[in-house]
């Protein structure tokens, strides 16, 4: 095994254990709120914290990462995924809980901005598209049984237990993290610490792909708020069933979006799958049954992995050596953004109506597609400098 490919693959396996814990926690955190004596809009507020934290902690971290190293960025994910699970088990009230969000959000920052940069550096520019894929087959093969699996610890084990699961991922993460190597410093991403989040935003490339994301994840964060009272709402208990159909067509939709990116390129791909989700989102308006809620979380999934992996690509692919890094972290700040937004400004919709809020949400991912439809790409001379195509 090349070096390149043993790296590849160590980053893959902390994807998975990453996104096992992300997605465990995602699924059950609003029904944790509910028992610790919170309401729908500290729901809400909490889940919107975790993501907004995650967007000023990137901020800061993309220019200590431009000097330390993309390895030692990833190193802080692995550390705070280890430690701030035990933090949930004290109860200090909700003021409390939100300062253990902004904790852990620090790991979310660290770890997406990390993984994705270093698998841009390890692998060449034709079949990045389907490296990418493979990421987002793994964090989708990775959430397939978690929320399912955090559901039953929670009901039949407890908090305690659940948490410490997540611990335990943890700490499974360190012997990747300790095997994987450091990516040696061209020329070019020396001069990364002179580019500015401004300069990396207007690449036409860097700024569709991101209000694109954006949209979409403004989407998800409703759902990851929201959902698990709406299916309670309407009887249907097993909200895992959601989950299981969403990471199934997550993981599918991911790996082949790669690949076809590599093909056609990221925009056509992102254009061709981005209204699934919309379709999804507006299915949940008749939810009746769990054949119902499969199907939507099976759109929604297989719209979201498609293209996230697909504007992805777009994305390292119009941004140089130097930009990468910020690109990324521009990239999923948006993600976050779009995440807390529609978990906390959304929270009066879903008392209003649940049925207005998933209207609303379609809307909003409709929007984002037309964002992606006016802005051309752009592919940075650079990326093919650097790379030597």
């Amino acid at each position: 095994m090349t070096n390149a490919r043993k790296n590849a693959a160590l980053l893959l396996f902390n994807t998975a254990l990453f996104f096992a814990g992300y997605n465990a926690l995602l699924a059950v955190f609003p029904l944790f709120v509910v028992f610790r004596g919170g309401s729908e809009k500290a729901v809400g507020f909490l889940v919107g914290l975790y993501s907004f934290s995650a967007v000023v902690f990137r901020v800061l971290l993309a220019k200590a990462a431009d000097r330390r190293g993309h390895k030692w960025l990833l190193g802080i994910a692995v550390f705070t995924s280890l430690t701030s699970p035990a933090f949930y088990l004290f109860d200090f009230g909700l003021l409390y809980l939100a300062v253990v969000r902004i904790f852990h959000a620090v790991g979310l920052a660290a770890f997406f901005t990390a993984s994705q940069t270093l698998l841009a550096e390890f692998s060449p520019r034709q079949s990045r598209g389907r490296l990418y894929g493979l990421y987002g087959a793994v964090s989708g093969l990775a959430m397939a049984g978690a929320p399912s699996i955090a559901q039953w610890i929670v009901t039949n084990l407890g908090w305690p237990a659940f948490f410490l699961s997540l611990g335990v991922l943890g700490v499974a993460m360190v012997p990747g993290q300790l095997l994987l190597d450091s990516p040696k410093w061209s020329e070019e991403r020396e001069s990364a610490r002179s580019v500015s989040f401004l300069s990396v935003l207007m690449n036409p490339s860097v700024f569709s792909s991101s209000l694109g994301i954006a949209a979409a994840s403004a989407v998800l964060g409703g759902l990851s708020s929201f959902l698990p009272l709406y299916t309670a709402h309407v009887g249907l208990t097993q909200f895992g069933v959601y989950f299981a159909a969403f990471s199934l067509a997550y993981t599918v939709s991911g790996f082949a979006a790669g690949a076809f990116s590599d093909r056609v390129g990221g925009r056509k791909v992102a254009l061709w799958t981005l209204p699934l989700l919309s379709l999804g989102v507006l299915g949940l308006t008749q939810l009746k049954s769990y054949f119902l809620l499969a199907s939507c979380g099976f759109c929604i999934g297989f719209g979201f992995g498609a293209a996230n992996t697909a504007l992805l690509v777009l994305l390292t692919h119009g941004a140089g050596e130097a930009e990468r890094t910020r690109a990324v972290s521009v990239f999923n700040n948006c993600i976050d953004l779009g995440m807390a937004g529609g978990a906390m400004l959304f929270g009066g919709a879903a008392a209003l109506s649940f049925k207005v809020l998933w209207l609303l949400l379609g809307a909003i991912n409709a929007a984002g597609w037309a964002l992606i439809m006016l802005f051309r790409p752009h592919v940075s001379p650079a990326a093919h400098l650097a790379e030597g195509k």
